[in-house]
């Protein structure tokens, strides 16, 4: 399905809202949306409302949206909430919803009211949205064109980028045919370029050794010991990353399949293996990959570390601290295959 082709000139210009904005266009439709005092008027506008929760938080196209049979492509009771994308429901994208868009929509079915019928309940024209969320726009004193659907794709693409998602697993969830694509949302105007490139120096200026590697995903397996449990998780790129965690931590924190999670690894606990073949080895967690970067200190008088940053398939990126001679010993180069893998002790999980 190709993008949204309506925008107008000044989106050359504005090209994506800020968080900020965001927060205000949300505060915008929620005040219209209680200020309703009409029971048709009411129902218009929280369906309005749902359109919008669903826009922002998925980065899916309009039309999407208005075409999601809530019956049919919204699973609303399983740990993990989600939304699928796709022809009638089939074979399509699942996209997973956060936990506020998850209960509006869950509070909104359970009234019938709303529409028609469940099946019915974001079956509205598209001109008449487009210009609903241009009137939020100017009531929160946001220029019109920024509430635009495609805007606010973007700026949701922009968004998991910014968290360090790799393209790849954006490209997916937003549905592109190419990662080319994906990356034409970064095209950032020359200010925010160069706001990025300066916090991008300050990280830069207080980057430690120290720094972690990290895999988002959900629970999807735990096998309990008498003291310890494993836990797997599976990150949305399909990589499985397991952890040994205490039982005690297990029922305090909840942790059970489907709750989301990330796994941190510190990047001088992560090992690097030249060769294609992978390695005999008793690390829980090994994937192969391709060396990116070589980075050593030895310009600024470090005879001692070196940080290896190899890419796993999925685009996600593992840094390992290694010795300046086991770079020379492994003779690695930029390109090369190699196998990066940490044990499961090394992995610190979090969750919330």
């Amino acid at each position: 399905m190709p993008e949204d082709s309506s925008s107008a000139p000044a989106l050359a210009e504005a090209r994506s809202l800020d968080e900020a904005q965001v927060a205000a266009l949300e505060q915008s439709f929620r005040s219209w949306m209680d200020a309703s005092r009409r029971k048709a008027d009411q129902a218009s506008r929280r369906r309005l409302w749902l359109i919008f929760l669903l826009l922002r938080s998925t980065g899916a196209r309009l039309g999407e949206v208005l075409g999601l049979d809530p019956t049919r492509d919204l699973d609303l009771d399983s740990e993990r909430p989600t939304a699928r994308f796709g022809r009638n429901g089939q074979d399509g994208r699942e996209v997973p919803l956060p936990a506020d868009v998850a209960q509006a929509l869950r509070e909104a079915l359970a009234d019938l009211g709303l529409a028609p019928g469940a099946a019915r309940l974001f079956d509205m024209d598209q001109g008449h949205v487009r210009r609903k969320f241009y009137e939020r726009a100017e009531a929160a004193g946001l220029p019109r064109e920024l509430a635009s659907p495609s805007v606010l794709r973007r700026s949701r693409a922009r968004q998991l980028m910014r968290q360090d998602v790799p393209l790849p697993v954006v490209q997916r969830l937003l549905g592109h045919s190419s990662a080319d694509l994906t990356a034409a949302f970064s095209d950032y105007s020359d200010i925010e370029a160069s706001d990025i490139v300066e916090a991008y120096l300050k990280r830069e200026e207080h980057r430690k050794t120290s720094a972690r590697n990290r895999f988002f995903g959900a629970v999807s397996k735990v096998v309990e010991g008498p003291v310890v449990a494993s836990v797997e998780i599976t990150s949305l790129g399909g990589f499985k990353v397991t952890s040994v965690v205490t039982r005690e931590s297990v029922d305090r924190l909840g942790i059970k399949p489907g709750v989301l999670a990330t796994a941190d690894i510190k990047a001088p606990w992560v090992q690097i293996s030249a060769g294609e073949d992978e390695p005999r080895s008793s690390a829980a967690n090994r994937y192969p990959a391709t060396v990116r970067r070589i980075l050593t200190g030895e310009a600024q008088g470090d005879q001692v570390a070196a940080e290896v940053v190899a890419q796993l398939s999925d685009g996600t990126m593992l840094a390992a601290v290694i010795t300046h001679e086991s770079v020379r010993r492994l003779n690695l180069a930029v390109g090369d295959p190699v196998w990066a893998s940490f044990g499961a002790f090394s992995v610190i999980l979090n969750f919330g």
